[in-house]
């Protein structure tokens, strides 16, 4: 008989969906008593796989430059403090950028080897490595010196297949009355705002209910929870990505590929070629605009009285002591 994934309880529902990818069946269950949904098979594909996975490696190839809400929320929720900041499943680097600029000494890992060559070249980001956190909490546990005043994970609860060894790492990384933050898709939002959310790639599914029970059974309290709804240029986006390979010039890429990094290049002269990226970028954004705007908007519009309109979830968290 199958068992829930976190809590191991036996008390889950029949099949709710079924899953095809590459030839392999997933079938999704719901835990009737700390509420998470999971995928059958439930393991996570590895670091190729995501090396390979084109929406990844076009992230590293592209990556973004400016923070987001859930990066600029934490940050202005812990309002003055600074501290040691660790950042689980980093990738580009734009998270770590920000927190950098606002005091704190940053941290990160990912087991993407692009996405740390990126944010190394890109934001000049030197203390990042190729790790997962397994990996990490080995080489770091018995240093004095590693231990962190925040942990954040965005957009990674989704992915793992070991939460309860995850969490139990990260509370012994963290300092004395240390917080974490964390986000990840919204369960109950259109699938068509989250067309990402399935295996191998997603293999949880989360509410609110469900993951305060979760955090909160492994030694944590909830100190902010918000359902994100999906903004106008959330939608433009996903228009672009599904669409916007017709409308492309590769502009960016052009300039990427012409300012590209080596390791011992100066911060000035970093800033300068990130500043022909962003001026691409704006290129790119308002060429988004002109073409997706119009459908955006609508779209918005139709989905602004609908309690499906929230494609986020957004986490932060005490650890208890």
């Amino acid at each position: 008989m199958n068992k829930c994934v976190l809590c191991k309880n036996s008390d889950i529902s029949s099949v709710k969906e079924y899953y095809v990818d590459n030839s392999i069946q997933y079938s999704l269950y719901e835990c009737y008593v700390c509420g998470v949904q999971f995928w059958l098979p439930f393991q996570n594909p590895g670091s190729q796989w995501y090396e390979n996975d084109d929406r990844y490696f076009g992230a590293n190839n592209d990556p973004t430059l400016e923070p987001n809400w859930n990066h600029k929320k934490v940050i202005s929720f812990l309002g003055t403090q600074t501290g040691k900041v660790l950042d689980i499943g980093c990738g580009t680097g734009n998270f770590l950028s920000h927190a950098r600029n606002n005091g704190w000494d940053v941290m990160g890992i990912d087991f993407d080897r692009n996405a740390v060559n990126t944010a190394k070249n890109v934001f000049g980001l030197s203390n990042v490595e190729v790790s997962d956190l397994s990996d990490f909490y080995k080489k770091h546990i018995d240093s004095q010196q590693v231990s962190f005043d925040l942990v954040t994970f965005f957009d990674v609860f989704e992915h793992i297949d070991n939460h309860v060894e995850f969490l139990n790492m990260i509370n012994l990384l963290l300092i004395k009355n240390g917080h974490i933050a964390m986000s990840m898709p919204y369960r109950n939002s259109y699938h068509w705002l989250q067309p990402n959310d399935f295996p191998p790639r997603h293999l949880t599914r989360w509410d609110e209910k469900s993951l305060i029970y979760c955090l909160e059974s492994n030694g944590f309290k909830v100190v902010f929870i918000k359902k994100v709804p999906a903004s106008f240029f959330y939608i433009v986006m996903k228009l672009r990505f599904k669409y916007g390979r017709y409308f492309s010039f590769g502009l960016v890429k052009k300039v990427r590929d012409k300012v590209s990094v080596k390791e011992n290049t100066t911060l000035k002269v970093l800033n300068k070629k990130n500043l022909k990226i962003k001026i691409v970028h704006l290129l790119a954004t308002i060429k988004d605009l002109v073409i997706f705007g119009l459908p955006a908007a609508l779209i918005w519009c139709g989905l602004f009285f609908t309690k499906r309109r929230y494609n986020g979830l957004f986490v932060i968290a005490k650890k208890n002591d």
